[in-house]
Protein backbone atom coordinates (compact mmCIF):
# COMPACT_ATOMS: atom_id res chain seq x y z
CA UNK A 1 0.00 0.00 0.00
CA UNK A 2 1.01 3.44 -0.51
CA UNK A 3 -0.10 6.46 0.67
CA UNK A 4 0.17 9.61 -1.44
CA UNK A 5 0.47 12.93 1.25
CA UNK A 6 -0.23 16.13 -0.44
CA UNK A 7 -0.36 19.35 2.27
CA UNK A 8 -1.73 22.52 0.69
CA UNK A 9 -1.76 26.18 1.93
CA UNK A 10 -4.70 27.77 0.09
CA UNK A 11 -4.65 31.40 -0.61
CA UNK A 12 -5.28 34.62 1.59
CA UNK A 13 -7.98 35.52 -0.86
CA UNK A 14 -9.88 31.95 -0.88
CA UNK A 15 -12.73 32.34 0.66
CA UNK A 16 -14.22 29.50 2.85
CA UNK A 17 -16.94 28.16 0.23
CA UNK A 18 -14.20 27.77 -2.13
CA UNK A 19 -12.00 25.60 -0.02
CA UNK A 20 -15.36 23.46 1.01
CA UNK A 21 -15.73 23.11 -2.53
CA UNK A 22 -12.56 21.76 -2.82
CA UNK A 23 -13.07 19.67 0.30
CA UNK A 24 -15.84 17.89 -0.96
CA UNK A 25 -14.33 17.56 -5.27
CA UNK A 26 -11.57 15.84 -3.47
CA UNK A 27 -13.24 13.52 -1.38
CA UNK A 28 -15.42 12.58 -4.29
CA UNK A 29 -12.66 11.40 -6.29
CA UNK A 30 -12.96 8.13 -3.74
CA UNK A 31 -15.70 6.68 -5.40
CA UNK A 32 -14.47 7.98 -9.30
CA UNK A 33 -11.09 6.96 -9.33
CA UNK A 34 -11.15 2.92 -9.63
CA UNK A 35 -7.04 2.90 -7.76
CA UNK A 36 -8.29 4.80 -4.70
CA UNK A 37 -8.38 2.38 -1.61
CA UNK A 38 -8.71 5.19 0.53
CA UNK A 39 -8.96 8.60 0.65
CA UNK A 40 -8.88 12.01 3.56
CA UNK A 41 -8.91 15.39 3.45
CA UNK A 42 -9.32 17.78 6.40
CA UNK A 43 -7.44 20.61 8.28
CA UNK A 44 -3.85 19.60 9.36
CA UNK A 45 -4.13 18.85 13.43
CA UNK A 46 0.07 18.67 13.69
CA UNK A 47 2.09 20.98 14.35
CA UNK A 48 2.70 22.19 10.83
CA UNK A 49 -0.79 23.42 10.74
CA UNK A 50 0.41 27.25 10.30
CA UNK A 51 2.48 26.37 7.33
CA UNK A 52 0.35 23.98 5.58
CA UNK A 53 -2.86 23.63 7.11
CA UNK A 54 -4.44 21.34 4.79
CA UNK A 55 -3.87 17.41 4.16
CA UNK A 56 -4.77 15.02 1.36
CA UNK A 57 -3.97 11.44 2.01
CA UNK A 58 -5.24 9.06 -0.96
CA UNK A 59 -4.08 5.39 -0.34
CA UNK A 60 -3.62 2.69 -3.13
CA UNK A 61 -2.13 -0.26 -4.13
CA UNK A 62 1.21 0.58 -5.53
CA UNK A 63 3.35 3.10 -7.55
CA UNK A 64 1.57 2.34 -10.42
CA UNK A 65 -1.50 3.17 -8.79
CA UNK A 66 -0.29 6.11 -7.73
CA UNK A 67 0.61 7.10 -11.51
CA UNK A 68 -2.56 5.78 -12.52
CA UNK A 69 -4.43 8.33 -10.03
CA UNK A 70 -2.27 11.54 -10.51
CA UNK A 71 -3.17 10.74 -14.37
CA UNK A 72 -6.88 10.02 -13.96
CA UNK A 73 -9.52 12.69 -15.96
CA UNK A 74 -10.96 12.83 -12.87
CA UNK A 75 -8.65 13.67 -10.65
CA UNK A 76 -6.90 16.36 -13.21
CA UNK A 77 -10.54 18.21 -13.47
CA UNK A 78 -11.01 18.17 -9.78
CA UNK A 79 -7.43 19.72 -9.48
CA UNK A 80 -7.68 22.25 -12.23
CA UNK A 81 -11.48 23.44 -11.23
CA UNK A 82 -11.07 23.69 -7.25
CA UNK A 83 -7.57 23.34 -6.34
CA UNK A 84 -5.82 25.49 -8.53
CA UNK A 85 -7.50 28.41 -8.45
CA UNK A 86 -7.23 29.19 -4.68
CA UNK A 87 -3.47 27.03 -4.18
CA UNK A 88 -0.68 28.91 -2.85
CA UNK A 89 1.66 26.22 -2.19
CA UNK A 90 1.58 22.37 -2.27
CA UNK A 91 4.01 19.61 -1.14
CA UNK A 92 3.34 15.94 -1.63
CA UNK A 93 5.40 13.01 -1.00
CA UNK A 94 4.83 8.97 -1.39
CA UNK A 95 5.25 6.52 1.13
CA UNK A 96 5.24 2.74 1.81
CA UNK A 97 2.58 1.80 4.72
CA UNK A 98 2.07 -1.52 5.94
Amino acid sequence: MIHHVVLFRFRDTASPIQVEDARRALLALRGAVPEIRGLTFGPNLGSTAAEWPWVLIVAVEDFLAVERYLAHPVHTDTVAKYVTPILAARLAVDAEAP
